[in-house]
């Protein structure tokens, strides 16, 4: 599963970073505990050599035992030598034991030897390593909140320029004609040959997509004269006197064919100039009033019209163009009625936030994703251009409506939400 890049990265910061810290934090104890036994031994020889300048001063007549801090024996038993120990040593006034560390050193002294023992308390190094090892272990804690804290804020900061360029990307939109407006210079080198990597890119895809909309609106304009031609002439056979019933029949078939194309070529044409926004003049559109009219008149001019149940809302004004909303009405009622069954039912809701046209009707014989594509029909049986939803669907787009399709217990479903 997919994570956010700085989800990712905070992540193995807290994965890695505190078993960092942690070998780091015993490799430093590891090195206070030598620092302070080597300080130890340090401390017990200059005590060493302190006490038997002192003996030696006073000809050995000072105090030869002194608890916790040295003692001075003739040297009768062996004894471990230049070696530091640990000890522990009993105070009768405390009543406890307490660790020192103890070094034992042979003297010569009036042709006598002596053993000299000095003791350091192991307990106070013990209580300094602590305190150390605590402060150290504290300041380790908050360096690694602070490194987190720092590296969202730094990655937020580094990786704002790719942020800008994906949101960007995202809410791009080659029907709507739109420049991919990306920084040139955002102070990383790699996110500005990016960002000129996807500039390039766009422009590209912009001028392919221009040339073939420009190839279906001239191909489309030219097609209009040659198919009046050929319905002004059909017009003119079909009147000639002596004209059999069977080619009657093939110059009607050829008519439907003709007047399929011309249809054809107009969706096409209106198509392509929606995507080029050739349709700039928006103003307010009482839409209640401009269904009813709509539904008036195909009611008229069909004969066998679905049982209708309308529920529109008074007064529901879009800011849009004219022609392009009654286009988007007049398609998607007539394609309630042309893919209805026989004796059924058509309800229309209109409100100010959507519009729902729902029709019986067959299930779609295409995934129902399709619809809104061009020439993708709900039955290949229907004499339709199939570019009917697509117009739809590119006036949706052009208004950032939002259009959704179900099928539902023998009910079609389809929902123009308006904000």
């Amino acid at each position: 599963m997919s994570k956010p890049l700085l989800q990712r990265n905070t992540r193995y910061l807290l994965t890695w970073l505190p078993v960092v810290l942690l070998f780091c934090s015993f490799l430093f104890y590891v090195m206070l505990r030598m620092q302070a036994h080597h300080m130890q031994e340090k401390q017990l020889l200059l005590k060493q050599e302190n006490v038997w300048k002192t003996f030696v001063a006073n000809k050995g007549n000072i105090e030869k035992h002194i608890i916790g801090e040295y003692d001075i024996v003739e040297a009768t038993q062996p004894v471990a030598l230049n070696a530091s120990r640990d000890t522990l040593v009993y105070y009768a006034d405390e009543k406890k034991s307490l660790p020192f560390e103890i070094l034992t050193g042979r003297m010569q002294w009036n042709n006598t030897s002596y053993n000299l023992t000095t003791y350091v308390s192991s307990t106070e190094i013990s209580h300094l390593i602590i305190k150390v090892f605590i402060t150290e272990a504290f300041i380790l804690l908050l360096l690694l909140v602070a490194i987190v804290i720092l590296n969202r804020k730094s990655s937020k900061l580094l990786w704002k320029p790719f942020f800008s360029t994906l949101h960007a990307a995202n809410n791009y939109d080659i029907a709507r004609n739109q420049p991919l407006a990306l920084a040139t210079h955002t102070g990383t080198t790699e996110f500005d040959e990016l960002n000129g990597s996807m500039t390039s890119f766009v422009n590209n895809a912009n001028t392919a997509y221009f040339n073939q909309k420009q190839f279906v609106e001239n191909a489309s304009h030219e097609m209009q004269t040659p198919l009046a031609i050929i319905r002004s002439k059909l017009e003119l056979l079909i009147n000639q006197p002596g004209l059999t019933e069977k080619s009657a029949s093939m110059l009607q078939d050829i008519t439907e064919a003709n007047d399929h194309l011309s249809q054809m070529n107009r969706n096409l044409l209106l198509l392509s100039k929606i995507e080029n926004n050739q349709f700039p003049d928006a103003g307010p559109i009482d839409v209640s009033q401009m269904l009813r009219h709509l539904l008036n008149s195909f009611q008229e001019h069909y004969e066998y019209f679905p049982a209708l149940t309308c529920n529109i809302e008074d007064h529901v004004v879009l800011q849009a163009n004219r022609s392009l909303i009654e286009i988007l009405l007049s398609n998607l009622v007539n394609n309630a009625i042309i893919h209805n069954k026989e004796n059924g039912e058509m309800n229309v809701t209109l409100s100010s936030s959507y519009l729902l046209i729902q029709n019986t009707g067959p299930k779609p014989d295409i995934d129902p994703m399709e619809l809104f594509e061009r020439f993708k029909k709900g039955s290949y049986q229907t004499k339709t251009t199939g570019l009917g939803l697509s117009l739809v669907k590119q006036i949706v787009l052009l208004y950032q409506y939002q259009i959704s399709y179900q099928y539902l217990d023998g009910w079609h479903m389809i929902k123009v939400t308006f904000r």
